[in-house]
Parts: C-alpha cells; structure tokens; sequence
C-alpha cells in the first residue's frame, strides 16, 4: 500500500511540475496550494544547481573516467511479475545486454521453457515471443524502448535527457530528493527523474506516457547498488504501473562488463535470439 501511495503522490508531482495537472492545465494554472506542490516544497533538501546535482550524481556512480570505460553490460537477472487484477504472481530468468550508446536487447525464460526476446538495434524495437513470432515495433514505441530499455541512460543522464531542468524537492519512500524534470523527444512521453539528497544516486523515475483516451503512468525504484569495474549500478529495479496495477520486480544476480557484442546480435534479423556465448572482456560481480 504504501508503494503505491508514494507512486500516486509522486504521479501528482510529476503532473504538476510539466504543468499538465488534470491532463489540461497549463503552466500558468498551477496551484500553489496543491497537496503536491505542499510535498515538492516540504523537503529540507539544501539549494543546488542542476550542474552540481549531476555533478554529485555521476561521482557517486564512479567518475566520468570509470564510466566512458563501460561500452557493453549483460546483466543476469531473476525477475518477478504481478498482475493485480489476475492475481497471479509470473516468474522467470532473463538476461539483459547494453551496448553503448543505444542499443538493447532481452532474452527472457519462463519456467516452462519459453523464451521471448525483445531488442531495439539503435532505430528498431523488436520482439520475438512463442505467440507472436517475430515482430516490429511501431516508431512511437521505438522512442520508448531508446530512453527505457537501456541501461547506458542511467550512467549518461546528460545525453540520454539533454533538456533536463531542476524543479526542487520532494520525498520518495521517506527519503529526501531532487526532483528533475527530464524532457523525451516524444511530445507524449514525459519523465521525471527523483535524486538520493544525501548519496546523489538516481533512485526513482517516472514516465507518464499521454495517449488519446488514456494516460499511461509507470514509475521504477533503483535499489541495492553494487560496484562493477569502478561503476555503480543498481541490482534491484522494482517498476509499478499504475493504470493498469501491475507491478515488475528484478533482482540482478551479476553484472559483466565490456564482453565482445556485435551491432548484428542487437538487429531484428539477428539468427542468435538466445543467449551470447562470448567470452567475457571486463570484470563483473555477483
């Protein structure tokens, strides 16, 4: 309940500061008496720019030197799904591969034996599923799977949301965080990216996705950081929808960095949908 609490408020919040309250206000009509603005403005956060935020946050992952270094992640996961209308709990393996600067792709494995892939090659979003068979992502989607799939976006924020500009202060979970609003190039896709005031570690973001007759809401919490090669990445991303109250968990179990990915093993017309065999060229941890 609380999760879910905190994702309302922080929905709110991320309404409020785009000025789009309602879905219609505009940045004139914002209320300085909204229950979310009391929020964004109760937090004891010391005053900082935006330039020493993401200053703070890219020390806190490592450096610049330690993160230019990263050009490829697989990262080895468990992951847990729940669909609250179906009640029902879905379970599976999956491992994810990142190869800089955009480029993604999924391999999961469900417990009956299953596999789905999803990739996007640096243009085209992708999956493969048992049911489905091969299929292209429209260009809208395309947009998503850029700024959501891939892991490079966390450890480059500069260029992955060159628009970004610091709203104030709010709390996620009882923490006290910065709150950015971070622009996507889709008019419909809107982000909001909530800092760590004490650690400067990105911690929670939202993405508020506006379609005709519905607004698609979905916020991710990054927890249990762990160094690989001199980064931080975070092990644990828990992800909440909440038009729909589903709910996503991963637990990553161990991170490699900087093995031999070819560009062809992200495409739509790769011949290896399983796993990369390669070996591994960085370190990793578990």
């Amino acid at each position: 309940m609380q999760r879910i609490i905190v994702g309302v408020f922080s929905a709110t919040l991320l309404f409020c500061t785009l000025g789009m309250a309602a879905g219609q206000a505009k940045n004139g009509d914002k209320d300085s008496s909204h229950p979310a603005f009391k929020i964004l403005n109760g937090s004891r956060a010391n005053p900082i720019t935006l330039a020493e935020l993401l200053d703070g946050y890219e020390k806190a992952i490592g450096g610049k030197e330690a993160v230019e270094k990263i050009q490829t992640v697989i990262a080895y996961e468990e992951r847990r799904a729940g669909i609250e209308s179906a009640g029902d709990q879905l379970f599976g393996n999956s491992v994810e591969y990142f190869k800089s600067p955009n480029k993604a792709k999924t391999v999961l494995t469900t417990p009956d034996g299953r596999t789905q892939v999803s990739g996007y090659d640096g243009q085209i979003a992708w999956y493969d599923s048992p049911s489905d068979g091969i299929q292209r992502l429209p260009s809208g989607e395309s947009a998503v799977a850029a700024q959501e799939l891939n892991l490079f976006n966390l450890l480059h924020l500069r260029a992955a949301s060159p628009l970004m500009t610091l709203v104030g202060s709010s709390k996620v979970e009882g923490r006290d965080v910065y709150v950015v609003n971070a622009s996507l190039k889709s008019p419909r896709l809107h982000r909001s990216l909530f800092f760590d005031v004490k650690t400067k570690l990105l911690i929670s973001s939202i993405v508020a996705e506006i379609a005709a007759g519905r607004t698609l809401i979905t916020q991710q919490f990054y927890s249990d950081f762990r160094i690989v090669d001199g980064v931080k990445f975070p092990f644990a991303v828990r992800t909440t929808e909440y038009t729909h109250h589903n709910s996503f968990e991963i637990k990553r179990t161990r991170i490699e960095c900087n093995t031999l990915l070819r560009d062809d093993f992200f495409s739509l017309d790769s011949k290896s949908r399983g796993v990369h065999l390669s070996g591994k060229g960085g370190g990793g941890v578990s």
